[in-house]
């Protein structure tokens, strides 16, 4: 068996981990480096054949959500917004199924909510996905019962109103070809054997299972694409668990032993996200601020909770992550507590390995809103101007 080696010149202060996956073939260097100049000078519409478009870095959709958060036309109008200005529509394609990777690492207080997965789901299903194809993906079985999201222990199966939910802690869904590759011991709390291993040895070489985070099946091979349905919260070791955090550490097997620092944290946060086969099918990020915290985290604690009726959607985690720390630090000041400085590190990191925009000059937030069309009664897009401001 070969292992192939993928690494990137990043100016960081600290050593970067090479993003290692077992592909069971051999990539020559010269082969991978072909597929980059041709990738550099081929018309768009050949770049990545069969995946969905990005919308330009740095740009977030923002829509009202209207009293009673029931979260209809408001998804409806993002998802028509990016269909409309990239020319594509979020329909089946080859692989038939779409995943919905959800955040429910805070409880049932600060969770992805549920309103808004069904009115995503009923979206989805009105452009052609079965409701089976429709994955519900988060890293623990536990948090999705407390979430609402997976039925109970005592009743049969794992569907949310019909959709499956995977929960990766069944291990069931990850496949052993496929991993990043951390010299990082392992927590005890996740992976007790092998912090056991780990405890006989005085390194972890290239190689041993203590080192891999292994990554989600089912979005590397099930999905045509799948959506970041994340949450904003406050983290002490990431500064925020916001798009990055929910779409790596959340993604992928033995993450908590990232957590022991900043510096740790936000590496592997960078370096998960620029995994091509991982955030290839990344295409958009949905953020509700229906409720996000901005201390205290990262459990739900509702004196540090705020809510706005907002709704954003971007394929730019970095630049949503940036908008929430500004949040973040405006609520911290008020209510007489240190702001987040600087940024948390994952931001410039994800960056320069061209995930996304953190510098706040170059982040537009366009709004967009939902008026009740004359003759049909549905919902009509109106766009408004763009906004570079915090409201």
């Amino acid at each position: 068996m070969f292992r192939f080696t993928k690494t990137k010149l990043v100016p960081l202060s600290f050593p970067v981990f090479a993003c290692q996956v077992d592909r069971g073939r051999i990539r020559s260097l010269f082969a991978c480096l072909l597929a980059i100049v041709i990738v550099g000078v081929l018309p768009s519409p050949l770049i990545g054949e069969g995946l969905l478009p990005r919308a330009p870095a740095g740009l977030v959709w923002e829509t009202e959500i209207a009293p009673g958060a029931l979260y209809y036309a408001e998804v409806e109008v993002l998802l028509s917004t990016y269909e409309r200005e990239m020319g594509v529509l979020l329909k089946p394609s080859e692989r038939g199924k779409v995943g919905l990777k959800v955040n429910c690492r805070g409880g049932r207080g600060i969770s992805t909510p549920v309103q808004f997965l069904r009115a995503l789901i009923e979206a989805l299903e009105v452009r052609g996905f079965a409701r089976e194809a429709i994955l519900l993906v988060d890293d623990s079985g536990h948090q999705l019962r407390q979430a609402g999201i997976m039925p109970a222990l005592s009743e049969a199966g794992s569907r949310f109103e019909g959709c499956p939910v995977i929960a990766l802690d069944g291990e069931q869904h990850y496949d052993a070809k496929w991993f990043y590759d951390s010299p990082l011991p392992p927590t005890l709390q996740q992976e007790p054997q092998l912090f056991s291993s780990f405890g006989r040895k005085e390194t972890l070489e290239a190689g041993d299972e203590a080192r891999k985070s292994f990554l989600p099946q089912p979005l590397l091979f099930e999905v045509d694409f799948w959506i970041n349905c994340a949450v904003g919260v406050d983290d002490p070791a990431l500064g925020i668990d916001g798009a990055l955090a929910n779409a790596t550490l959340w993604n992928v097997s033995n993450s908590q032993r990232f957590l022991v620092n900043q510096a740790t944290a936000s590496a592997a946060v960078a370096e998960i996200a620029a995994i091509p086969e991982l955030e290839e099918r990344m295409v958009l990020n949905f953020i509700s601020l229906e409720r996000y915290q901005f201390i205290a985290g990262p459990f739900f604690n509702s004196m540090y909770s705020r809510s706005e009726p907002k709704l954003w959607l971007s394929s730019d985690p970095v630049a949503m992550d940036r908008l929430l720390i500004d949040r973040f630090n405006a609520h911290r000041l008020l209510e007489g507590f240190p702001e987040i400085v600087p940024l948390p590190r994952q931001l410039a990191f994800a960056a320069s390995l061209g995930m996304g925009e953190f510098e706040r000059s170059k982040i537009q937030v366009k709004s967009v809103r939902t008026v009740l069309a004359p003759k049909s009664g549905g919902p009509e897009l109106i766009e408004s101007k763009v906004k570079n401001t915090l409201n």
